[in-house]
Formats: C-alpha cells, structure tokens, sequence
C-alpha cells in the first residue's frame, strides 16, 4: 500500500511506524493460509448495518492466484446471509483495487476527498458508509 498511501498523503516511516503500533489489533485480523502457509491477512468490522471489509492483503508472491476473489466472495455470500450489504474503502490513487472491486460486483456509493466509498449493490440503499 505504500505507493498509493505516498500518493495521497507523502510517506513519513515514523508517522506509518507510530500509525501500525496504535492501530494494529491481532485480535481483529484474520489468517489468510494456503497450502498450510500463512500468505495473507484479512480484517473485517460488523457494524449496525453492512460488514465492513477493512483489509485483505495477499502477499505479492502468492497474488494472481484467485485467493483475494475467493476470500471476498465469501465475505460476501456470509454477509448475504445475514442479511447485510459489505462495505469498503478505497484510495483514490489505487485504481487497480478499484477496478478488481467492480469486478466482484462493488460500486462507488460515494467519495471523499481521498477514498471511494463502495459497497455491494444493496449498500446504496441506505447503508451509510462512514
């Protein structure tokens, strides 16, 4: 992520350092194995009204394989299942996450100055994305 982050806002290693410490939580974050090696990561969020898909990271040797697709669809289909649209963000400067988005069936369903905001199709009706 370092490339779109520098894009959108500069680099500053003791602010990202200091960012990761207070913001990261083990406890949050998921696993991503494959063939019994840890390749990845994935955090969510349940709130009042989407589940909310904050990270999903595959390491870059392991990437092309379909293993990020298959994780959000079945992100997706648990999220189907109860009833909840999922819910994201995106950088603007990241258009390449934004294009493999819309393609497992996200759209913008609003913007701020530096991210899209996207859901799955029944997030835009009246999910707020915050």
């Amino acid at each position: 992520m370092r490339g779109p982050v520098e894009s959108t806002w500069g680099w500053d290693e003791s602010f990202q350092r200091g960012y990761f410490a207070e913001h990261f939580d083990p406890a949050k974050r998921r696993i991503v194995v494959f063939d019994g090696q840890d390749v990845g990561g994935l955090q969510t969020e349940r709130r009042e009204d989407s589940l909310f898909l904050s990270k999903v990271e595959i390491l870059p040797s392991f990437q092309g394989r379909g293993l990020g697709t298959r994780i959000v669809q079945d992100l997706m289909a648990e999220a189907r299942a109860q009833g909840l649209p999922v819910t994201l963000q995106v950088l603007k400067e990241n258009p390449r996450a934004r294009r493999w988005y819309e393609r497992l069936g996200f759209v913008v369903t609003g913007e701020t100055e530096t991210k899209y905001l996207m859901g799955t199709a029944d997030a835009s009706e009246g999910s707020s994305l915050g």
